[in-house]
């Protein structure tokens, strides 16, 4: 591994010589985080479980590499009542959330009471899946390793942590050969395992990609591949915003524009503002697109 810098927001993977029946997976974010978040002025502890949620959501989408989205979505009965992370195929990424005053919550627990946290993989072909795991460990990641435990895939374990600078991630999945583990397999994934509790908050932030591979698994001959670019963008547009007024229904929807002149909808995860007026009513009401002019 002779490129051991981790300035690039990015999905790496890597193998390891010596331990061949185990896949490792770093994500690390900088720049792409705060594209993502600084516009929808976040209370710290809530932006950090945000960063935290995406981060996960981008190793998992590179994990399965499908067309289509990986949705990480935590409903809760604490201050944060929703967080949504998503990852597309493409590597573009999103995440909002809804609280009230969190006070002086500050721990996982505290922040989102009870509640779950739902996997999502929504292919653009093919059927969507989903899977819950309570929200009974005290992190994002303690939840998700949960979940893998209780899933019939295979041996996966996750790290996450943020500062206020960058979220790093890290991610190891055993691969057992064909017919099934032998003894020198599973002492393989022990010892990557054991090695890679050993990470700090610190380390796994600010270093996660290759120099992080190095200081944890340089004895195993870690080699990385090419990174998978992470970057922000979001998927909204005029014909969802439209689609959401015309799942109202005509009656509400007239009744709304007859009580004001224009209807205006927002974008969490971005701040599009999308505008609707009298004379955007009838083709909200047919199942025509929306008209050229009011597209920006």
């Amino acid at each position: 591994m002779t490129d051991l810098t981790a300035d690039q927001d990015a999905v790496r993977r890597y193998l390891c010589d010596l331990a061949p029946d185990a896949r490792l997976m770093t994500v690390h974010l900088g720049k792409t985080k705060d594209d993502m978040l600084d516009h929808q002025t976040m209370p710290v502890a809530v932006k950090t479980l945000c960063e935290e949620l995406v981060a996960a959501a981008c190793l998992l989408s590179h994990m399965l590499k499908f067309d289509g989205e990986m949705i990480l979505q935590i409903k809760g009965s604490g201050p944060i009542t929703m967080m949504v992370a998503e990852c597309s195929s493409e590597g573009r990424i999103r995440s909002t959330a809804q609280w009230s005053d969190i006070g002086d919550a500050s721990t996982f627990e505290n922040l989102v009471g009870t509640g779950y946290l739902a996997v999502t993989v929504d292919p653009r072909q093919g059927e969507r899946y989903q899977g819950i795991v309570p929200l009974e460990s005290g992190s994002i990641s303690g939840c998700l390793n949960h979940y893998f435990e209780n899933s019939e895939q295979l041996d996966t374990k996750l790290w996450l942590a943020s500062n206020q600078s960058t979220v790093g991630g890290l991610l190891i999945q055993r691969i057992p050969e064909e017919g099934g583990q032998s003894l020198q397999e599973y002492s393989n994934w022990e010892t990557l395992s054991t090695l890679a509790n050993t990470i700090t908050d610190h380390e796994l932030a600010s270093d996660a990609g290759p120099l992080l591979i190095y200081k944890l698994f340089h004895e195993l001959d870690p080699r990385s591949f090419d990174p998978w670019t992470i970057e922000f963008g979001c998927s909204c547009s005029k014909e969802r915003s439209a689609r959401a007024l015309r799942a109202l229904g005509e009656i509400e929807l007239k009744q709304l524009f007859a009580e004001q002149p224009q209807l205006t909808l927002d974008c969490h995860f971005c701040g599009q503002v999308y505008q609707y007026d009298q004379a955007d009513l009838e083709w909200l009401l047919s199942d025509q697109p929306p008209r050229s002019d009011t597209l920006q």
